[in-house]
């Protein structure tokens, strides 16, 4: 299961580098994390042992709302979280960026409150959902988050 997460973990960041096709453009992508997603785990490469490291969020019901009018609630249970990596409780104003690459291309970024973000997104098959990711890299690692379904 470990190595199921960590090869799922490096497709997700794969998909940071990868372009956006000019017909999907900026809204495309927007329509694809436009939604409610769950916080799964931040991802991380720990060096000192030389091993990559999970910590799971998954029972902590943090979600991420990210709603049309680029804005961002964050909310959740993570004030009971000892290594929470995420970002705090509140609202964020959130906004999608392409960054243009040497060769033409470009990769896709998000900026949310100050901070920016590389951005993938991956289909995942864990035994609690099989659906859509999203891969946000922060400082050191990356937050994964499931798409919450809707009933």
């Amino acid at each position: 299961m470990k190595i199921l997460k960590l090869t799922v973990f490096l497709i997700l960041l794969a998909g940071i580098f990868s372009s956006c096709t000019k017909e999907n453009g900026e809204r495309g992508i927007q329509e694809n994390f436009v939604s409610k997603w769950n916080l799964i785990e931040f991802c991380y490469y720990d060096w000192d042992q030389g091993e990559p490291k999970l910590l799971d969020y998954s029972q902590y019901d943090i979600i991420y709302d990210f709603k049309i009018n680029n804005v961002l609630t964050v909310s959740g249970k993570m004030d009971n979280v000892d290594d929470y990596r995420g970002h705090t409780k509140g609202n964020y104003f959130y906004k999608y960026l392409r960054i243009p690459t040497s060769d033409g291309s470009s990769y896709p970024l998000l900026e949310i409150g100050e901070n920016t973000h590389g951005l993938g997104f991956g289909a995942v098959y864990w035994d609690f959902y099989e659906g859509t990711a999203m891969h946000l890299s922060i400082e050191n690692g990356g937050l994964v988050l499931a798409r919450v379904k809707t009933k």
